[in-house]
């Protein structure tokens, strides 16, 4: 009789236990798409697919759609990556010429049409993946209820290498390439994105570094109109896109070390994929020891017809929303691990000299501990960084809100290693990505509580910003647009506050300098 009174209690508990099994447990989930059907699974109650070809090419070629198929294809695991030469930041996975991939999140496969976020990965255009763990889009997507695509594209040579002349015969070698593959995977999901829950005509694009870059570049790109509605940039360079000149030597000084003769450029489509690699490890030592450049989009009359800055009024998606920000020390991660960054006030002078040789005097006068190393990083921060998004919004609030924030978020670690709140250190926060190898690191310098919050108010208005065009809702401040009035950023500590015009002195030093 007491196993009897008690069975109630025990098949309740089991049915519990059941449910919550059910719950975590991965389950097909199935997508119709334009070229067939596509398998996923799920994973914590979010669906997930991975490794979706968006698009094919030859190597140097335009990417165009991939072929249908029929029946179910599976999309559980990750794509190839592009070819890129070990570093840091380079992907693990296996690399393939075939790496035109995204991997898509969403809170369910049905018809709520959510709002759609593209992340575009950096890695100075020369490594990186959408398939990074840092980049895993499952709690984005659970927390903001919105769907997350994540994008592989060319990089290095094979998608930034520019031709200023065509090649012999009917063979076609594509300039822009890694910026034409990002139009690609804006348009399969433009095409798609319904069938996994999203909203085709509510995408925002993001990234962060090169990957800001870029989205900066698809702005200011008339081949990218109408394929977003809202725009998200972190610690972009916008002034460092190339002149076809300047494009146009560094393919000349690719093919010195192919040992090719320009004149024979057709030939580098039969070329092994070894050569061509070695010969990018020789280029990005050249670029990085001569001026310190790194792989960008070219004007190339096409993708880009101008610099980012120019005609704005003009843009096809000059009433795109903006929301872009840098971190507080942006340089102090390069400083540390590159030879060739400046490290005290003699490199830095030369580097000024560089840059803006006659306004050296001007810059300099606005950093009142130059020359002592505080300074160099903070110039160099504001010459790389925060000095061009500043420009950009000026110039673009004109036409759309612009909503501008900073990162400040450090812990005694950092900086007591001088890391600070440097180039990348976001990231984590946005994707909530913090239990994973590079967010674990954070736990170890902070306290669980000051990350959690911290990433949450940022998830918060960065969703919101997908969702509304607008972030506000983190704090009780309003968070206004940018004005060259009252210049209102963001800034992401831990506690989130306004600040108008911070550092106001060293922003006017900038006045009028003319660099790069």
């Amino acid at each position: 009789m007491k196993i009897l009174r008690c069975f109630p209690v025990f098949l309740i508990l089991f049915l519990s236990v059941l449910n919550a099994f059910a719950q975590n447990k991965e389950v097909e989930v199935l997508a119709r798409t334009g070229s067939g059907i596509l398998r996923g699974t799920t994973e914590e109650n979010i669906c997930v697919w991975r490794g979706i070809k968006y698009a094919e090419a030859e190597r140097f070629g335009y990417p165009h759609a991939p072929p249908p198929w029929k029946g179910v294809q599976d999309a559980l695991k990750f794509g190839a990556v592009a070819v890129q030469t070990k570093s840091m930041i380079s992907s693990k996975e296996p690399q393939s010429e075939d790496c035109l991939f995204l991997n898509i999140w969403s809170p369910c496969a049905d018809s709520l049409k959510r709002p759609v976020m593209v992340w575009i990965h950096g890695g100075s255009l020369v490594a990186g993946s959408g398939s990074q763990p840092i980049y895993n889009g499952l709690k984005l997507a659970r927390n903001g209820d919105v769907v997350v695509v994540t994008i592989n594209y060319r990089l290095g040579p094979l998608g930034f290498l520019y031709f200023n002349t065509p090649v012999e015969g009917n063979d076609t070698l594509g300039n822009n390439l890694g910026i034409h593959d990002q139009i690609a995977a804006l348009q399969w999901v433009k095409e798609n994105i319904a069938a996994f829950g999203g909203n085709p005509d509510r995408v925002t694009i993001f990234g962060e570094s090169a990957g800001a870059t870029s989205v900066q570049t698809l702005l200011a790109s008339p081949a990218a109109k109408g394929l977003f509605i809202a725009a998200i940039a972190q610690s972009g360079t916008p002034a460092m896109v190339w002149t076809p000149s300047l494009a146009d030597s560094i393919t000349k000084k690719y093919f010195s070390f192919l040992r090719l003769n320009p004149t024979n450029k057709h030939l580098l489509k039969t070329l092994p994929l070894d050569s061509l690699k070695a010969a990018q490890e020789k280029l990005l030592k050249y670029m990085l020891t001569t001026d310190n450049k790194v792989f960008a989009p070219t004007i190339d009359g096409k993708v880009l017809t101008a610099d980012i800055f120019s005609s704005i009024d003009q843009q096809v998606n000059a009433r795109v929303p903006l929301l872009l920000g840098t971190n507080n020390d942006e340089s102090t991660i390069f400083v540390k691990t590159m030879k060739t960054a400046p490290k005290n006030a003699k490199q830095l002078n030369e580097y000024i000299d560089r840059i803006c040789k006659n306004d050296k005097q001007q810059v300099l006068a606005g950093y009142e501990k130059y020359p002592r190393k505080a300074a160099v990083m903070e110039i160099l921060t504001d010459a790389l960084f925060r000095v061009p998004n500043i420009r950009l919004s000026e110039q673009r609030l004109v036409y759309a809100p612009v909503y501008l924030y900073r990162f400040e978020w450090c812990s005694f670690f950092l900086k007591v290693t001088g890391l600070r709140s440097f180039h990348g250190i976001e990231m984590p926060f946005i994707f909530g990505s913090t239990d994973r190898k590079t967010g674990r690191l954070l736990k170890v310098v902070a306290t669980k509580k000051v990350i959690k919050q911290l990433s949450g108010a940022m998830q918060k208005a960065w969703t919101n910003f997908a969702r509304y065009g607008n972030p506000n809702g983190i704090t009780s401040e309003t968070w206004k647009p940018y004005t060259t009035t009252e210049r209102a950023t963001m800034i992401f500590d831990k506690k989130c506050s306004i600040a108008q015009d911070p550092d106001k002195i060293q922003r006017q030093a900038w006045t009028g300098v003319k660099y790069y």
